[in-house]
């Protein structure tokens, strides 16, 4: 039970655990994106009187429209900064994208591990994540991770900034990411899910995606995060349903299983040991996620340890 905490409201304790939260990430918040990472559902006008009282109590500070902890003023300059590297990096991935829509089974591209928007490290790589045509997410994954090594676009240790990274992969028909969470404390892929960036969606399938994880409004129940990202749409060209007729799909079908196969024998060792084991390393009917670190629960317990500290010390 935390101490100090009975002179303050749900709401104001809402406030303070999401500034606690985006302070692991150096991403001091707007009222707007407050509200909207809020675990408490409310009306957008309610949290103004919510903040003017912690404001008064010295126990949160506002600059430049910018709320954030005592003793943070430095976030401002950092999330500045990152605004920049952000930009850069998401001009990277838009002409990524723009090679990998060529495959008609690449059906949803966005930019993730955005905890903030705009909010990547000079240094990071880039992360994608890619739906795919149903039964075809190995197939997928060969193209656009060959081609990224031909390009020598993936991220290497001592060498991943502005690299590609392609390590998360769902087909249409598993769009529910709900078995993939570490239950009710793993914050960090409830802030991933709803930080998706669109880049390139074939039809309505980011919109699939949140109405497949609707299990998120539990959590962020003020955020309508499809119509706050700027999905960038486009049609299927007409080709491409050509191409994928109904006459190759017995031909592709072998391709996709030969291209499993061939994966799954040069996948390093370090990944195999590790499959299905825990979150890192998921391999399954329609998803693959390929992780050999998974911070999340890292970054549960700092957010659960300065919690603890900054009431323990109020």
């Amino acid at each position: 039970m935390l101490s100090n905490t009975e002179q303050l409201s749900e709401l104001e304790l809402a406030v303070l655990k999401t500034l606690i939260f985006f302070n692991l990430f150096s991403y001091p918040l707007t009222s707007y994106e407050l509200w909207r990472y809020l675990d408490v559902a409310i009306d957008f006008v309610e949290l103004k009187p919510v903040l003017l009282n912690l404001l008064s109590t010295g126990k949160i500070v506002e600059k430049q429209g910018f709320y954030f902890l005592p003793g943070q003023e430095k976030l401002l300059s950092i999330r500045q900064q990152r605004y920049h590297f952000a930009n850069r990096k998401l001009k990277i991935a838009k002409r990524v994208t723009r090679l990998f829509r060529l495959l008609p089974s690449v059906k949803f591209v966005a930019l993730s591990n955005l905890i903030g928007r705009h909010n990547l490290r000079d240094g990071s790589d880039i992360d994608l994540f890619i739906i795919t045509k149903k039964n075809r997410i190995w197939l997928t994954r060969l193209f656009c991770a060959g081609f990224m090594k031909i390009l020598g676009q993936r991220p290497k240790p001592g060498n991943k900034k502005d690299k590609i990274c392609l390590s998360f992969y769902v087909d249409e028909n598993h769009l529910d990411l709900s078995s993939l969470t570490n239950g009710d404390r793993d914050y960090y892929f409830n802030f991933w899910l709803a930080g998706l960036h669109p880049l390139y969606d074939a039809g309505i399938y980011h919109h699939q995606l949140m109405q497949a994880n609707t299990w998120l409004k539990k959590y962020l129940p003020n955020g309508d995060f499809l119509l706050n990202n700027q999905s960038y749409r486009e049609s299927p060209r007409s080709w491409r349903a050509k191409v994928y007729s109904l006459s190759i799909r017995r031909l592709v079908d072998l391709f996709e299983y030969w291209a499993e196969a061939w994966q799954l024998k040069i996948m390093p060792q370090a990944l195999k040991e590790k499959i299905n084991l825990d979150s890192r390393v998921i391999i399954r009917a329609g998803v693959l996620k390929l992780y050999l670190v998974d911070r999340r629960q890292e970054f549960s317990d700092r957010y659960t340890e300065q919690v603890n500290k900054y009431f323990n010390a109020s």
